[in-house]
Order: C-alpha cells, then sequence, then structure tokens
C-alpha cells in the first residue's frame, strides 16, 4: 500500500468524554433505583394485596382507597407517567401497521394506539378528580384540559368512533398490547361520560376526510401519516407533559412543606424519607464491591492530592548584597476554600542577591526576507516601547515579525582620514570579500543606493541619504563593494567625534563614518545575504578640492591668504622659502598633493610662474625630504610610505615656529630674479646708463630707460587639493592604529580586528570579520543585568504564555551565551545554566551562574551591565510568548499535612504569598506574580476506578491502540482527545516532512488540547502546545517497545471555504449581514469551538448539499446563487499550495485531517460571500 492511501483501519480516537466506562460509575445500576414517588406508588400498588378487617375481623375490601387518597400520591402518578416512552411507543406501533401482514394485524394495532390514548386521558382525568380544588395547582389542571387537550381528545374520539364504523378498529379481539408503557385497557370499552365535564362532548363534524382505498392496511397507513391526525395526538402528548412539568414542580412542595396531609399519610412519608437512608446504604453496594476488589485485594488507592507550586521573587533591603534563604523556608499562603491557613516551602536552597534584569531586547531573521529586525524595547507591542495590546500581556519572545522595526544594521570607519573640513570631497570605501558573491553582476556604472552614510560633523551627525554603491570583480563576478560619499564645499566640516555631541560612545577622537543597510529601500540588498560573507580588506580613499584652511609662512613672516599674498616675501633671494601647514593634510597617508596656484609676477623676467626647488617636509625638525614639483604643481607619492604622516592632530593650524616638529612642507624660490641684490643691480646698471651731452652750452642729461621697478611675485588665490590612502588591516596585530572598522548593530557597536576576537573555545561560532556583523542565530533574545558580577548566581523567572508557541514547528533547543571582553560572546558552560522553561516552552526559572571572564566593558549595548543572550537556530515562534522576566525568584510548594486535612483544593491567585512565617529581617519584599501551578486535588472514586480499570488492561504499556490512547489521556489531563494511528509515520522529503499511513514499526500520536480556560488556543484550530508534544513523547518513549519509532504531533487542518453569491432580504444591512452568516457558518462547520459539549471528529465528510441547506434556512437570507465548496488542503500565508475546487463532497485526506471552517489570520478573510446576487445562474 504506497504512502499515499489512508491507514485501512479509520477510527475515532478516545477523548475524555468517551472515555469513562459507565458500568464502573457506582450509580450505574444500583439495587434499588425507586424514588420517592415509585416508593409511594408501590405502597398503593401493594395496599391493593392487604386486606380491611371490620372490628369483627371480616374483610372488607382493601386498604388501596386509603393509600391513594393523598395529594402525593397522585402527583406521583402524574410525574412517573413517561412521556418520552409513550411517544416511542406511539412510533413502534406506526412501524408494525405499517409493516402488518394480515388486516387483522393491522386493525389490532390501530385499537392498540387508541388503547393507549383513551387510558392515558383516563390516567388524566382520575388524578384529576384527586387534585383539591383549594389548590392553584387544580385550576393549572383545568385549563391545560380545557384550553389545550379538550379539542385535541374529542377530535381523536370522533375520529375513533368514525374508523371503528369503518372497521378498521378491531372490535372483536380482548388482547391487550404487553409492549404498552404501561397498564391499558381495551378502547372499545372507553366510556367518555365518566370522564370529568370539562374534557367537553365530542364534535358532529369529522376533521379529516376518511380515505377509500379497497384494502383497511392502505386507509390507516393514511390515516397514521396524515398531518391533522397526527397534529392531534402531538397536542395530548403536550398538554400532558405541561401536566407533568407543574406535577413536579409541586410535588417536592408536598413532601417538605404541606400542612394538608392526613396523619396517616404524613406518617408514612417520614418512613418514606427514613427508608432513604437504609436504600442510601443498599445502593453502595457497586462501590463497596469496587472498592474491595480494588482497594482490599490489589491494594491500590486513590492518587493524593499532587501540591500546587508557585513563582515568587525576592527584594532585599538596602545595604545587604546577598542574603541564604534556605530549603523548606515556610510561607504564609492565606487560607483555603475551608477556611484553613496553609503554607508553602521553599523547594531549594537561594541566595538572594541585588542583580535585576534591567533591558530585554531581541533581534531576528525574518524568515522570508531575510531582513533584520530589532526590538529595542522587547516587552512591548512594537518593539519599540508602546503598550501590549495582548490580555495576557504577553510578548513575542524574539519580536514580532509583522510589527517590529526593521533594524539598521552596518559597519563604521573611525579614521584620521575623514578629518574633512572643507572643500569639495569624496569619500570612497572599498570592501574586498574573501570570496566571490554569488548572485550578483559587476556594475561600475550604475550605483546602486543600498546605504546610507553618517559622518560625525559639528552639529551631531551629518546625514547622505544615499551612498553611491558599485560593484566590482573579475570574470563576471563581484568581489569588491566601491562605496562612495561625496559632500560638497556648503556641506559641514568633518571632524572628530565628540560624545557630547554624538551620543553613541564611540571612543573619541577620531572622525567617523556611517554606512547603514537600507533594509526597507526597493531592490534592498537582502541583510542575510551579505552578513556572513568574510571581508578581506577595507581600503579607504579621500579627494579633497579646495583646502583654504592652512598655515601659511615665509622667512619673514605669517601670510595672510585672504587676499593676494606674496608668498616669499619682499626681494626673495634664491632658496627663499613658503611654508605651507596643515594639520588635515599632513598627518594623512596621501597620494598626491595638488597646489591651485593663481600666480602673479609683476616685473618679472617673463615667466608665468616662478621656478621652485624640490618641496621638502618638516619631519622631526628636520627638512630632509624631498619631492619634486611637477609642471602640474602636483606632488606626487606613488610609492607607499614615501610620504611620513604627522601624527594625528584634529586641533587648529598653528604658524611655523621653532619647536614645530612637523606637519610643515616648504616650498623654495629657484630664482634670484626677485632678490634685493637683482633689483641693484639693475639700479647700476641704469645709474651707469645715464649720460650728460653739451651743446650750445646747454647741458642734456640722457637716462634711457625707465628706473627698474622691483620684481615681486604675487599669489592672488591659493588652495591644496589632495587624496590620502589607508588601508585597514585584518592581519596587523598592532593595537594602536589611526583606522578602526566597527560593526554597527541595533543596540551599540563592536570594533573589528582579529586581535579582538576570542581564540576560546566557547566562542560563539560563526565569521566575525564581516561587512555586517554576522547574526548567526535566527533569534536572539538579549538580557541586561544591572547590579552583577562575576561568578554571581542569578535565579531568573521567565513567564510565558503557555500554548503561544507555534505548534507547527519542531521543538526548539535554545543556545545560551554571555558577553565577555572585546564583544565577545562566548558559550555557556552547561553545569552553569539550569532550565525549567524547556526551552520557553512552559513558564519556571533558569538558574545562570555568571562566568569569571562575562565582562560589562563592553560597546554592542548599554556599558556598565552584564548581559547574556538565548537563541534560537531555526523556528523563533517554537517557543511561547514571553510576558515578564524577572531576577530574584525561587519556587515554592504547598506543604500539605493530613492530620490537618490541609491538601491543594485550588490554584491560588497571584499575591496570595507575600510573607514569610517567620520574618527575616533581609528580605524586603516578596511578591508572587502569577497564579500557581501544577496542582491536582485526591483523585475522585469515579476516576479511582476508571484508571485502575485501563491499568488493569494496559499494565503501564503501550501495544495497541487502546494502551496509547487512555494512557496518554491518564498521564496528561490537559490533552481532550488523542487517536493513535498505527503503522503511521513522517519521513524527510528534502525540507519538507512528510505523513505517510504505511510505515510498518512507526507510531503517530495525534492530539487535541483542552480548551477550557486556554486564553492562547485557537478555538478554530486547537494545536497542542510543542512542549507538551515533547512531555508526552518523552513519557511515551519510557513505556513502549524500543523497536517502535514514535511520532506525537498535532492533527492536520484541512478548511472548507464555500464562495458563493446571496440576496438577503430587503431593507437589511448587508454588511452586517454578511458578517453574520460567515460566523454561523463557521459555527455550523466547527460546533465544537463554540459548545464545549461538542465533540471534534477526526476525518469525516462535509456535503456541499448540507452547507447550501443550512445557508437557506437563515431567516434573513431570500436565496444563494453559484454555491461553491473548496477544500484547502495546505496553504503557506495566504497562498494555498494545495486545494480542491468546487467539490460535492470534502473528506479529509489523510487519517490525521480535521475539517475546519477556513480563515486567513493575515487578511482576515472567511467565506467568499457576496451581496446582492447578480449572476444569471
Amino acid at each position: 500500500m504506497p504512502c499515499t492511501e489512508k491507514n485501512i483501519l479509520q477510527r475515532e480516537g478516545t477523548s475524555n468524554l468517551n472515555r469513562v466506562l459507565q458500568a464502573l460509575s457506582a450509580s450505574y445500576a444500583q439495587p434499588d433505583e425507586r424514588d420517592t414517588a415509585d416508593l409511594l406508588l408501590f405502597a398503593q400498588r401493594y395496599a391493593a394485596y392487604l386486606n380491611y378487617y371490620k372490628p369483627d375481623n371480616t374483610p372488607d375490601g382493601n386498604w388501596e382507597a386509603l393509600m391513594k387518597m393523598d395529594i402525593s400520591v397522585t402527583l406521583a402518578v402524574l410525574i412517573k407517567t413517561d412521556i418520552r416512552a409513550i411517544a416511542d411507543y406511539k412510533k413502534l406501533l406506526y412501524k408494525k401497521i405499517s409493516l402488518a401482514e394480515t388486516e387483522a394485524d393491522v386493525k389490532k394495532d390501530f385499537r392498540f394506539l387508541f388503547d393507549c390514548i383513551f387510558t392515558l386521558v383516563k390516567i388524566i382525568d382520575d388524578q384529576y378528580k384527586l387534585i383539591p380544588g383549594d389548590l392553584d395547582f387544580s385550576t393549572t389542571f383545568k385549563n391545560v384540559i380545557t384550553l389545550k387537550m379538550q379539542s385535541a381528545f374529542l377530535n381523536l374520539f370522533k375520529l375513533f368512533n368514525d374508523f371503528k364504523s369503518n372497521g378498521w378498529i378491531d372490535n372483536i379481539s380482548p388482547a391487550l398490547d404487553s409492549d404498552a408503557p404501561f397498564v391499558v385497557f381495551n378502547a372499545n370499552d372507553f366510556d367518555i361520560t365518566a370522564l370529568s365535564a370539562d374534557w367537553g362532548t365530542p364534535p358532529v363534524d369529522p376533521i379529516i376526510t376518511l380515505p377509500s382505498f379497497p384494502v383497511v392496511k392502505d386507509n390507516i397507513v393514511h390515516i397514521i401519516n396524515h398531518n391533522i391526525f397526527n397534529a392531534q395526538i402531538d397536542i395530548l402528548w403536550k398538554g400532558i407533559s405541561e401536566i407533568i412539568t407543574a406535577a413536579a414542580q409541586l410535588f417536592e412542595q408536598t413532601l417538605n412543606s404541606f400542612p394538608a396531609h392526613t396523619p396517616h399519610y404524613a406518617l408514612f412519608i417520614s418512613f418514606i424519607k427514613l427508608f432513604r437512608h437504609a436504600q442510601d446504604q443498599l445502593n453502595i453496594y457497586t462501590k463497596r464491591h469496587l472498592d474491595f476488589y480494588y482497594k482490599d485485594t490489589l491494594l491500590l488507592a486513590n492518587k493524593p492530592a499532587v501540591p500546587d507550586a508557585a513563582h515568587i521573587v525576592f527584594g532585599l533591603q538596602k545595604n545587604i548584597v546577598k542574603h541564604l534563604v534556605k530549603k523548606d523556608t515556610l510561607f504564609k499562603g492565606g487560607k483555603d476554600s475551608t477556611g484553613k491557613e496553609i503554607t508553602y516551602a521553599l523547594t531549594d536552597d537561594i541566595v538572594v542577591n541585588t542583580a535585576t534584569v534591567n533591558s530585554i531586547q531581541s533581534q531576528q531573521i525574518h524568515p522570508v526576507s531575510g531582513d533584520l529586525i530589532a526590538s529595542l524595547v522587547a516587552a512591548s507591542e512594537d518593539g519599540q516601547g508602546s503598550d501590549i495590546k495582548a490580555v495576557d500581556k504577553s510578548w513575542f519572545t524574539f519580536g514580532d515579525i509583522n510589527k517590529s522595526k526593521i533594524a539598521q544594521p552596518g559597519f563604521a570607519i573611525a579614521s584620521n582620514l575623514l578629518f574633512l573640513k572643507e572643500g569639495a570631497r569624496t569619500i570612497i570605501i572599498a570592501v574586498r570579500f574573501s570570496e566571490k558573491l554569488e548572485g550578483l553582476t559587476p556594475n561600475l556604472k550604475t550605483p546602486f543606493h543600498w546605504f546610507k552614510g553618517r559622518l560625525t560633523a559639528e552639529k551631531g551627525w551629518h546625514e547622505i541619504p544615499g551612498i553611491d554603491l558599485f560593484l566590482a570583480g573579475t570574470s563576471g563576478s563581484v568581489n569588491t563593494f566601491l562605496f562612495r560619499l561625496r559632500l560638497s564645499p556648503d556641506d559641514p566640516p568633518v571632524i572628530p567625534y565628540a560624545e557630547s555631541v554624538h551620543k553613541e560612545n564611540f571612543a573619541a577622537g577620531l572622525p567617523v563614518v556611517q554606512c547603514i543597510l537600507q533594509q526597507d529601500a526597493d531592490n534592498n540588498l537582502p541583510y542575510q545575504f551579505i552578513a556572513g560573507k568574510k571581508i578581506q580588506s577595507v581600503t579607504l580613499s579621500v579627494t579633497v578640492n579646495g583646502v583654504k584652511d592652512l598655515a601659511l609662512s615665509n622667512d619673514t613672516g605669517t601670510l595672510d591668504a585672504a587676499k593676494p599674498f606674496k608668498p616669499f616675501g619682499d626681494f626673495p633671494d634664491n632658496a627663499a622659502s613658503f611654508y605651507i601647514g596643515s594639520k588635515e593634510i599632513f598627518q594623512k597617508e596621501l597620494n598626491w598633493i595638488d597646489f591651485n596656484t593663481e600666480w602673479e609676477i609683476k616685473n618679472g623676467p617673463g615667466e608665468t610662474q616662478p621656478s621652485l626647488s624640490n618641496a621638502r617636509y618638516l619631519r622631526q625638525s628636520n627638512w630632509n625630504t624631498s619631492y619634486p614639483v611637477s609642471t602640474l604643481n602636483r606632488l606626487s607619492f606613488a610609492v607607499p610610505g614615501s610620504f611620513i604622516k604627522a601624527k594625528p592632530d584634529f586641533t587648529a593650524n598653528e604658524i611655523l615656529n621653532a619647536n614645530t616638529k612637523e606637519g610643515f612642507l616648504r616650498l623654495q624660490l629657484q630664482s634670484s630674479a626677485y632678490s634685493l641684490f637683482s633689483h641693484m643691480t639693475k639700479i647700476q646698471s641704469q645709474l651707469n646708463s645715464i649720460t650728460l651731452t653739451e651743446n650750445d652750452n646747454k647741458v642734456t642729461f640722457s637716462t634711457g630707460e625707465q628706473p627698474p621697478v622691483p620684481a615681486e611675485i604675487f599669489l592672488n588665490n591659493f588652495s591644496i587639493d589632495y587624496a590620502a590612502t589607508a588601508t585597514i588591516s585584518f592581519t596587523d596585530s598592532d593595537s594602536v592604529n589611526n583606522h578602526l572598522f566597527y560593526h554597527i548593530t541595533p543596540f551599540g557597536f563592536a570594533e573589528v580586528h582579529p586581535r579582538l576576537i576570542s581564540t576560546d573555545n566557547n566562542t560563539e561560532p560563526g565569521e566575525k570579520i564581516t561587512l555586517l556583523k554576522n547574526t548567526v542565530h535566527s533569534g536572539e533574545l538579549f538580557i541586561g543585568l544591572d547590579n552583577a558580577a562575576p561568578n554571581l548566581v542569578i535565579n531568573i523567572l521567565f513567564q510565558v504564555a503557555d500554548g503561544s508557541s507555534n505548534p507547527l514547528k519542531n521543538p526548539e533547543q535554545l543556545k545560551w551565551f554571555y558577553l565577555s571582553g572585546q564583544n565577545n560572546w562566548k558559550s555557556f558552560d552547561k553545569k552553569f545554566i539550569i532550565d525549567y522553561t524547556k526551552n520557553f516552552t512552559q513558564s519556571g526559572i533558569v538558574t545562570i551562574t555568571l562566568p569569571d571572564d562575562i565582562n560589562a566593558d563592553i560597546t554592542l549595548f548599554k556599558k556598565g551591565f552584564f548581559y547574556i543572550k538565548t537563541a534560537a537556530d531555526a523556528n523563533c515562534d517554537a517557543v511561547c510568548k514571553m510576558i515578564m522576566i524577572q531576577a530574584q525568584a525561587a519556587r515554592v510548594t504547598l506543604l500539605q499535612d493530613e492530620t490537618k486535612q490541609i491538601e491543594f483544593r485550588e490554584t491560588r491567585p497571584a499575591s496570595s504569598i507575600a510573607k514569610l512565617v517567620n520574618s527575616d529581617a533581609a528580605i524586603k519584599t516578596i511578591s508572587q506574580p502569577f497564579d500557581s501551578f501544577e496542582g491536582r486535588i485526591k483523585e475522585t472514586d469515579d476516576h479511582f476506578y476508571t484508571r485502575v480499570s485501563e491499568r488493569l488492561r494496559h499494565k503501564q504499556r503501550a501495544i495497541t491502540i487502546w494502551d496509547y490512547e487512555h494512557i496518554i489521556l491518564e498521564a496528561f489531563p490537559q490533552i481532550f482527545k488523542t487517536r493513535c494511528l498505527n503503522h503511521s509515520g513522517f519521513y524527510f522529503k528534502g525540507a519538507a516532512e512528510v505523513f505517510c499511513e504505511n510505515y510498518p514499526g512507526h507510531v503517530t500520536i495525534i492530539t487535541i488540547p483542552d480548551q477550557k480556560n486556554k486564553t492562547n488556543i485557537n478555538p478554530l484550530r486547537p494545536y497542542t502546545p510543542i512542549g507538551l508534544l515533547q512531555n508526552i513523547n518523552d513519557y511515551l518513549i519510557t513505556i513502549i517497545s524500543p523497536f517502535v519509532k514514535l511520532h506525537v504531533k498535532n492533527p492536520a487542518f484541512e478548511e472548507i471555504q464555500v464562495d458563493f453569491k446571496v440576496k438577503f432580504h430587503d431593507n437589511l444591512d448587508e454588511s452586517f449581514y454578511i458578517q453574520l452568516l460567515n460566523d454561523e457558518i463557521e459555527k455550523f462547520l466547527c460546533p465544537w469551538a463554540y459548545d464545549s459539549q461538542a465533540e471534534i471528529s477526526f476525518g469525516g465528510k462535509i456535503r456541499k448539499s448540507a452547507i447550501l441547506n443550512f445557508i437557506e434556512e437563515r431567516t434573513y437570507v431570500d436565496y444563494v446563487t453559484c454555491f461553491k465548496m473548496n477544500q484547502v488542503i495546505s496553504r503557506n500565508g495566504s497562498v494555498h499550495t494545495e486545494e480542491k475546487k468546487d467539490i460535492e463532497v470534502a473528506e479529509g485526506s489523510t487519517s490525521r485531517s480535521l475539517l475546519v471552517s477556513y480563515y486567513d489570520e493575515q487578511t482576515g478573510v472567511k467565506h467568499i460571500i457576496q451581496s446582492p446576487a447578480t449572476c444569471d445562474c
């Protein structure tokens, strides 16, 4: 048989409703089951056999008249009239008539019907006559007869005579029916005149036309199927039922508070009440028999009460750092339901300390998009601090993927290269990955804007909305990200980080750039795609155009570049110096420097700019490094390290002085044409050219050319362009570095460098040298502890919302870590964690011993607190929602005392336990934040009989299907129903889990939880929490064959969705009635979700016609068209992965399937109802 076929053994399973064997109940079959009315009627009948003797000792009748004259007897006769048995008897007679083979049998059975009717009327009338007229019941009795029963009875009497006249009634045989529910007489002997006058006289005209078939049976069958005939009988039955109901109420009154009893009957009633004690003793015979066998012979006993437990939280007095509270310390629990003082005892020693839970944060990788979502305040509705809307105040442990804010992970670089005060600035960050990035294509033309930038500015962080990102690589593969950030001259200066301004806890001293992944951008880069990729190097390059904030001077003093100036001074000699200083420029690893000059040479030697010698850089107070200046006014430092940078200094520029050691460049004039000597030489030459000429006694003075003017060198405008580069090495072990790489997380940051990565064996696995911090777990919950210390033992209460985990996921094994120095997460040693929550599937205490290397000097979170985290590798929703996380918790249990009859009777509400029996000065507060749990009352005898009966059958070994189901229901009261499927199990096909119903050696258990008092169970899909499923599995493993492969699973809920158009009656609110109709269809398909007495059924069938008929019967529905029924077998969210459309009959596709009403939690869609109906079909 293939896996796709159903198990041939189709059963309903066992529930708490059908588990109990009724025969084990002590009241199931009692030796004397007579009640008071039965005893009164017995006495009446028995009196008929007792002779009454006159004074002369001669018989004179019997005692019957004496014993039936009391009102209680009369009422007893009425209430013991079983109208249901009479109605069933009527159905039996109708069946006999229909199946009768002879005319005589038909007539006789037809007469039996009237035997019953007339005898019943006679009984009612006899009791009516005995009712005292002064009772209100007499008036009620009369009104029922005259207003309700009279007409029907008289019509039936008239019909009887008509039937008799036609020969349809047997008037020959005197036989009476032994199947009648009471003693009847022959209807032919009925005398209507003997009845009370209130019954009236028969009508003259018949109420129905008598048939005239040739065969008598056909006529009688026609009569018994006639609506009018049956209506008369039903009216009569209803009247009698009304009388019986009223009589039952009065009967109890007459037994307890009726003063008109005759003395002898009052004495008899007293005897009957006393007789009840003897009767009760007799009726416990069944119980005594069971007790003898189970308790005396087998020496079994009722299970004692199981004490309840509670979690309490301690608070210490001031100045108390640690305090021991010993095991068995007693706490006051108030009074129980019987008024007795109860106490609770501490289950284990606890050293209370001052540690508290200061912060709770979480992050999770979205299972579909791969985005990182973060909750800065985990205990809130949206993860950002809003009020929780859930009634139980629960919140998603790892964050709500639908409400939590998308995180802003990124990276940051702190470097002196980023000290960029002015000009047009371009920052290039080249990130080279160790491996090719599959799925990306090189693109150096069109930038992506997956990241946004932030730079440290004077007034805070300067935002850059979209960073240009280019993809570089070789051979069609990407291995490098090129980030380009541009700043215009109008953008603010980039300055070193200052905590008072930027407030993000970076170490002060270096400018910082942050690149933040924009996860909410269109066509974004998925966080999960890039986070785990190892990077090889990060190269930071800056290019700046137009630096004017310079310290300029020459041999004669400082220079003001705000106006044209003489860089070499007046009459500069050869080797005259022009000094250029800039703390921004010369502390960087320069690639080149360009001098933007606007030379103006006046009266010079004909050159457009002066000749300059090699530039020299001041290093350790010596001008010992020479750099040639190109014709393009560029200094090039092509050889890495050829320029020896100055120490980082972010203060204002200073003028060169005798104490200056570095940070200046010297340009020297390579010409003497501008010197004073050159100018004086020109003057001398001019003087030498002067001549005196005498002519006609006149002397003429001739100078030749004009007097020489000094040659001057001016710079009308001067600025510097430069480029610098630095590579962040992840192999350099030097701890002193001006270029730092950081991971930006939703809660802080961490410097990234191999020297900071712990090499301990318990360090959290995963690649550390990455562009974005690698989140190796699907979900992480971070807990910040205040007032803690290494080696401290902390007991933390994790209160979860029971049943709130995703029951379709497999249990998740949580991992625990602590944050050590250098922001390294390290796993706890197993001996340091004691988890009573079973991976957050139930409320409990986790005892944590903080390791000696836990560190509060961290940057990933708020500094000064110790952080621990618990992480889920895959299924974040496989853990329950959280309600509270609180430190200094302990567990106490009820102290039961058999001698004082103190035992568990009821759950103790929150805040019941708040005081010690013997006060302790060190303890300031004791609180019980939640109700107690785990308590079970003492086993009742009925449950004891059931348990022992089952135990004797399965012998605490799960072998048969019956064994599995009954063992589970006994061991786990949280389960309402279970079904065992033999030769069925699950196997993996790829990542999918497949259910196979032909799998020898495998057994599958399907469970349905008890929904009473459960707030986290979806009534339409009652899933069992995975923690409970695991508990069931662990329990059964110990009592089954080692060769059995066990699977404990939830049902497969297959949904029924109807699609139709409807026309409501006129003047009805369509939107309201569409919603009402949706709800009513849901109740029709899932009655057990609304009625605790309705039982949920596995498999089953639902016919389209049944749903259609139900809809058409709604009073507000006019008509329905285009009706279709679809069966959704499986779906992923709103996407139906497997379904059957427009079917006539829906049937569960597997033996573990349950048919339920359709409801999409994401969209709120139930059934598809359109109104008004506009189609033509």
